[in-house]
């Protein structure tokens, strides 16, 4: 691997791969710009330097997609579990062990280090970058500790809480799997797709646990969710859904295709409206974006899951909500 350094911090980096998680078509740095509200030279950065840590891979030379699970955890964890599993995906990355290494022998000159780092890695950025941006990485994810009067040595005395907490993160989403696969029952949760459809679920589901700071979010991964839920029933009962682009539409493709009933139909137009009042910006009904309640975001993740069991009940001839 090619080893890079760019000019970002460790919330842009998280952004971005929140940005990816909720796109499952991948994003762009235009796209990442409006979600972090910055410049598209700091989303380009942000990405690429996501890519750098594993977290993110470019499916072509403009977009980018989520590459690691550890994504998922750095999104949807509280404030002290995503410094962990930030410190995890940081301590695999060689040029910030180098530079941790060298901040030790260099009495912790940032400088000293990152131009150290940069030789030994071939790294072309230049060196205050360098040394900001691993800086920046480090202490947010508790892996450096400042010493004051602008020097840095690594974190002493932390490895087994670090490695309790980061535990902890996976250990919550296990436990949302299990509440999720339970809530949806046997039937559903071993006949619906893990990646596309469980695994938007949990995320979902764990993302109501910071609601309040953006209640859009859970709405988003449920709706995702489900939309790839439609794809997989549409493909069960071969219908075509080319070009049925959404929740409504691809609902639309399976009511004429004798696949939804009139209940499930609205159903379905509840979870697709609500969808694009989250997702689709300005609505040209009222000339701006809507707000989303908290409460709305929450029922929405619950709505996701019963309609998901009652579809797959319905293919099976089994009519109940």
């Amino acid at each position: 691997m090619t080893f890079e350094v760019f000019r970002t911090t460790a919330e842009q980096i998280i952004g971005a791969a929140d940005a990816a998680l909720q796109s499952p078509d991948g994003v762009d740095e235009k796209k990442v710009s409006v979600f972090l509200d910055t410049t598209t030279d700091y989303a380009r950065d942000a990405l690429n330097m996501g890519v750098q840590l594993g977290l993110l891979s470019q499916k072509t030379n403009a977009v980018f997609v989520i590459a690691s699970p550890c994504a998922k955890y750095l999104v949807t964890s509280i404030r002290d579990e995503k410094a962990a599993v930030f410190r995890f995906v940081l301590e695999q990355y060689e040029p910030f062990s180098v530079f941790k290494h060298r901040l030790d022998l260099s009495t912790g000159v940032p400088g000293q280090a990152a131009a150290q780092t940069k030789a030994i890695c071939g790294i072309t950025a230049h060196r205050d970058v360098v040394a900001a941006t691993l800086i920046d990485l480090g202490t947010y994810g508790n892996a450096l500790t400042s010493q004051g009067a602008g020097l840095y040595l690594a974190s002493e005395g932390k490895t087994a809480e670090y490695l309790k907490v980061l535990n902890e993160a996976i250990y919550n989403r296990q436990t949302v799997e299990l509440f999720i696969t339970r809530r949806l029952e046997r039937d559903a949760a071993e006949w619906i797709d893990r990646n596309d459809v469980l695994e938007n679920l949990i995320t979902a589901y764990q993302r109501l646990t910071t609601v309040s700071e953006d209640p859009r979010a859970p709405i988003i991964h449920a709706g995702n969710a489900f939309e790839s839920f439609l794809a997989q029933l549409a493909g069960h009962h071969n219908v075509n859904i080319q070009g049925a682009n959404g929740i409504n539409a691809k609902g639309d493709r399976l009511e004429q295709a004798g696949h939804l009933k009139a209940k499930h139909k609205h159903i379905v137009k509840y979870l697709g409206h609500i969808r694009n009042a989250a997702d689709h910006g300005i609505d040209p009904d009222i000339g701006h974006q809507w707000t989303i309640r908290d409460a709305t975001a929450v029922e929405y993740v619950h709505v996701t899951l019963t309609a998901i069991r009652d579809l797959v009940d319905a293919k099976s001839g089994r009519f109940v909500l």
